[in-house]
């Protein structure tokens, strides 16, 4: 998710392409992270120091981790930290983005200092960020009126994360006055902690999605295709469900449903976009009536 947020934000001010972009997330998948530029990203580590490990290491047959020990830049423990955080998304982008030429390490102190002030985020909202973890992440785009369904959202974006893609990304949620009349699946949960969600289309996400979970080319977004979407609506919805019931509160699902569901819905409505590369859709959610 991290890689979208801040590759795009990267394309947005200049300082890649969107060609760059592209072939940055086409590489993440297989570079390995190496630990200098973790040391250096969570501040274990100068530059000059990872620096001159990396000098030591072109002369010494030893690897970074044992040298920086010696050297007195890192301890045991957090080279057993770093060597656990090779796998870490944030850290797999920026490694790529190194490799490929497109940002320094001279530079990436920089782009961060800027990412963060341009977004208003906190330290511990980079950090949040840069964990790439759905519970994280999630509640940093969802407005304080919305944030009662942040448990529901991040079930979904999860859930969408492990079946359609694991590089969908979120955008910025927002309260809205109704659920939208058309292109649409819903579902009621009924109970004391009853909602009522929805997936939409947006520009041509929730097609694909329908696609890829109906496991069929879908050439447009009909009651076949929305189907499918129902079916995922209706996965996303059960583990939801599951979830609750291990503290003792209990849904009941209802079948989903392909039509205006605005009288169903309280007025406090949360919507937030969610996105595979360019295209998005919406996942809504709002109390039952």
């Amino acid at each position: 998710m991290v890689e979208y947020i801040l590759g795009n934000y990267l394309v947005d001010t200049g300082k890649i392409t969107r060609e760059q972009l592209t072939q940055t997330l086409d590489k993440q998948d297989s570079v390995r992270v190496k630990l200098g530029l973790i040391a250096v990203a969570e501040g274990m580590m100068t530059l000059e120091q990872a620096d001159e490990v990396n000098r030591q290491q072109a002369l010494r047959d030893k690897r970074f981790g044992d040298i920086a020990v010696s050297m007195g830049c890192l301890t045991e423990e957090q080279v057993g930290k770093l060597l656990k955080m090779q796998g870490n998304n944030f850290l797999m982008f920026v490694q790529a983005l190194v490799d490929s030429g497109c940002i320094s390490m001279e530079g990436l102190e920089e782009v961060m200092k800027d990412f963060r002030q341009k977004n208003g985020y906190s330290n511990s909202e980079i950090d949040a960020l840069k964990s790439d973890e759905v519970d994280r992440i999630v509640p940093l785009f969802i407005p304080e009126e919305g944030k009662e369904f942040t448990e529901i959202i991040a079930t979904a974006v999860r859930t969408l994360i492990r079946i359609i893609d694991r590089h969908i990304y979120v955008g910025q949620a927002e309260m809205v006055d109704a659920f939208p009349a058309a292109d649409l699946v819903s579902q009621g949960l009924k109970g004391e902690e009853g909602i009522i969600d929805a997936l939409s289309e947006k520009d041509g996400a929730l097609l694909n999605v329908c696609s890829i979970f109906g496991k069929e080319e879908f050439e447009k977004l009909d009651l076949d295709a929305l189907d499918a979407s129902g079916e995922l609506l209706n996965c996303i919805n059960g583990l939801y469900a599951s979830s609750l019931s291990r503290d003792g509160r209990f849904l009941e699902l209802m079948p989903p449903e392909y039509e205006d569901i605005n009288a169903k819905a309280q007025k406090k409505i949360c919507r937030i976009p969610i996105f595979i590369g360019n295209q998005g859709f919406y996942f809504t959610v709002a109390k039952l009536a």
